[in-house]
């Protein structure tokens, strides 16, 4: 039996160094030193004093719709509206020949070298698109099996309503292997919200998967929503089953709105993915944190038609976060990263991993002396383990 040992690493950032020992894709031991029964087939990695901490976790990616290794493409999109988006995705779509297989490998590829062992990504489902992203993205999810476990939402971003016949392509998505249903603005895109509701919770009670809504509707709207969701959710016992992504209506609250909101969501167990978008301040997250409601972290549209932002980096995204936070103090920057790991893994149903024994052997070696220098100044990552094996080094695959 072979075992790997992360030699002098520093578990999140903190105390003296530590020998974690790993062995069939498990952490079994965590001590001062290296075992006296060192054998001819264990493999030991020397660390130096660098960080370990869990293996990031995106809980919004768009794979399918990152233009990663293509030619730069000229954005000259001047309205940021649903509709532009729109036309933007289907020009995109008609425009890219390169394989979704090929784009999307790329970009996740990528995310893994940057230490995400845990992502969830959209793929678009309509008429004009069929399913085409799908079956790219599934293909890249058998061949990344060993790198990341990737779960993969059917989305209909254009609309399901407003699409004839895309509940029916959501339906044949999720039979055809995706592991969650996706729904957008069902008010501001289809103008029935009720429709839309039913539609998507439907196949979801179907096919017993989860429910991950993209909700950009704002203010009193948005509010109304995540009500009738919540009684949705409470309805059909799918607590801890439901997320909501860009969800607008948390980014300026009044107090007491914060307050109904945050309630709401905790007591139906529904996750907040949050976006960190140019032109809204980011929810209160410290706040519904503590109120109970589930959170992770997403990167969201990378490097596609609509725009130019984003690289898969997580530890970027909480960067970005905590200065939209404006946070200076080490133990905010610090819970930026716990929504980057542990949150986003207990929020979207990953196997914990504190860096304990027992946990499986999901893990990312950073240099650093504190975990606030690596969120204002996020390094390359010097190792990714994934189940137990070194899946990316020094910011690339391992290929092994």
């Amino acid at each position: 039996m072979s075992r790997t040992f992360l030699s002098n690493g520093r578990i999140n950032g903190v105390g003296d160094p530590q020998v974690v020992t790993v062995t069939d894709g498990v952490i079994t031991a965590v001590g001062p030193s290296l075992p006296a029964d060192l054998g001819p087939a264990d493999h030991v990695e020397e660390l130096d004093g660098q960080i370990v901490l869990p293996g990031f976790v995106d809980g919004h990616a768009h794979a399918d719709k990152s233009l990663w290794g293509e030619p730069w493409a000229r954005r000259d999109s001047a309205p940021i509206t649903m509709d532009q988006m729109f036309e933007d995705t289907v020009r995109q779509w008609e425009a890219t020949t390169t394989p979704v297989a090929e784009r999307a490998g790329a970009f996740l590829e990528k995310c893994v070298t940057y230490g995400s062992t845990s992502i969830r990504t959209f793929v678009d489902v309509a008429p004009e698109i069929g399913l085409d992203g799908l079956h790219g993205v599934l293909e890249v999810r058998d061949r990344l099996a060993g790198l990341t476990d990737l779960q993969v939402v059917a989305f209909p971003q254009l609309g399901v309503l407003r699409r004839p016949g895309t509940a029916e392509l959501l339906d044949q998505a999720l039979r055809e292997g995706a592991n969650a249903v996706g729904g957008l603005d069902p008010a501001g895109v289809d103008g029935d919200a009720a429709r839309q509701l039913d539609i998507v919770f439907g196949l979801a009670e179907k096919h017993q998967v989860p429910v991950d809504f993209h909700l950009h509707e704002s203010g009193e709207l948005g509010i109304w929503l995540i009500e009738r969701i919540a009684e949705r959710v409470k309805a059909l016992g799918m607590r801890g089953r439901v997320s909501l992504c860009d969800v607008f209506s948390l980014a300026e609250p009044t107090p007491p709105q914060l307050e109904h909101l945050g309630t709401l969501l905790a007591d139906a167990g529904i996750t907040v993915a949050v976006g960190v978008h140019g032109l809204l301040p980011v929810p209160d997250v410290k706040r519904l944190h503590a109120m109970g409601v589930p959170l992770c972290l997403g990167s969201d549209s990378s490097r596609s038609l609509w725009s130019p932002w984003g690289d898969g980096d997580i530890l970027s995204r909480a960067m970005f976060m905590a200065y939209k936070c404006y946070w200076r103090r080490d133990e905010d920057l610090e819970f930026a990263v716990e929504i980057a790991t542990r949150l986003g893994r207990d929020a979207l149903g990953f196997d914990r991993c504190d860096v304990s024994v027992g946990d499986p052997a999901d893990l990312v070696v950073l240099p650093g002396e504190a975990i606030g220098e690596i969120v204002v100044s996020p390094p390359r990552r010097t190792l990714v383990m994934k189940r137990g094996r070194i899946v990316a080094r020094d910011g690339e695959l391992t290929r092994s």
